[in-house]
């Protein structure tokens, strides 16, 4: 006979894989009621104790995990406290796993969560692949992907809406009668540098789980709708770094290609692009407008402050939490899609 799994208990009690989790690890949160249908469909099903010591091994943790590239920017340091402070308010302590942007170190933190316990994990890839795959004792163990979408079949996701915050700040610039908008991609594992690999990845099924990708889709939307097209000259690969904004600058101004505006993707990249051009002598805004997707404190302390698309990342990691919570629990969950709009300040002026 096959092995009884607790996806069989799960079906029999008529609950979710959460739950039966949460049951059988001694959660006490979860309503008696529930509990004994799970205990019942167990012994029905003689689910063996062998099954049950990695529930049972430990007491209710009441941890989670939240596997993150860095927290050295403020993009996924705002995400984490969001989480944290929910997190807090659910009774719930957070563990926080860097993968420091490394594929390999990503696959090490997963490991590690195997082979310990916690109730659930949030995770925000490096790329677009699926972890999950090579843990399968994993498979049941809540869990919630942020800051990507369409990551990993069947799980929440909560993810900014950057199509449309790559559409509403193209247009804004068109609107600025800007015709030559270079658009600054960015990747956390670094390994896309040029535009025909950045159209093969574009156009992967795992397009939805990169930034870069969705804030192109809304770029070109916006181009298009005003008869443009894409220029592949206008594309230019970086870092998030403000080290990485400046060297990409002058890559930039070396290539005599000639542009009008500028689309970066935060606050930090966005000072190197500035320094650069301010050393050259080319004026921001008159002679060259800039927009920084998530913009934070950088982008209002230069001078002149940077046009920006807020995003709620505080909020992102609310909900990634919420959601959680909601599955740690056997209750609904789902995506969550945060809005994102358009701050204007002094580094964006209309061409004459």
């Amino acid at each position: 006979m096959a092995k009884v799994t607790i996806k069989d208990v799960a079906q029999l009690s008529g609950v979710s894989i959460s739950t039966v989790s949460r049951v059988l690890n001694n959660n006490q949160t979860v309503d008696s009621a529930l509990a004994e249908k799970v205990f019942s469909a167990a012994r029905v099903l003689n689910y063996q104790p062998s099954c049950l010591a990695r529930f049972m091994q430990n007491d209710n943790s009441n941890q989670i995990a939240f596997i993150v590239p860095t927290l050295e920017n403020s993009y996924y340091s705002t995400i984490a406290a969001g989480i944290i402070d929910t997190a807090r308010k659910n009774g719930q302590n957070v563990i926080i796993m860097l993968s420091n942007s490394s594929d390999e170190q990503e696959l090490e933190c997963f490991k590690s969560i195997s082979q310990s316990h916690v109730d659930g994990i949030i995770f925000s890839c490096n790329d677009g692949r699926n972890p999950l795959s090579s843990f399968p004792s994993l498979q049941e163990t809540p869990m919630v992907i942020a800051a990507r979408r369409q990551l990993i079949p069947g799980i929440p996701h909560v993810y900014s809406d950057n199509v449309m915050a790559g559409y509403i700040a193209t247009k804004y610039l068109l609107r600025l009668r800007k015709r030559k908008i270079v658009l600054f991609e960015n990747f956390w594992t670094n390994t896309i540098r040029d535009y025909d690999s950045f159209l093969k990845g574009y156009h992967s099924p795992a397009q939805g789980a990169f930034t870069a990708f969705d804030r192109f889709t809304g770029y070109s939307q916006a181009l298009i709708e005003e008869g443009l097209s894409v220029d592949p000259n206008l594309i230019v690969f970086s870092g998030y770094s403000h080290e990485a904004g400046y060297s990409s600058a002058q890559e930039l101004l070396a290539s005599a290609q000639d542009f009008d505006a500028v689309l970066i993707p935060n606050d930090r990249c966005a000072t190197g692009v500035l320094k650069l051009l301010n050393e050259q002598g080319l004026h921001v805004p008159s002679q060259i407008s800039m927009i920084c997707f998530n913009g934070g404190l950088m982008a209002s302390v230069v001078n002149p402050p940077i046009t920006s698309i807020e995003q709620n990342n505080y909020e992102l990691g609310v909900q990634a939490a919420e959601q959680l919570d909601h599955l740690i629990h056997g209750r609904p969950a789902h995506d969550v899609k945060i809005d994102v709009n358009l701050v204007i300040k002094g580094s964006t002026s209309l061409s004459v």
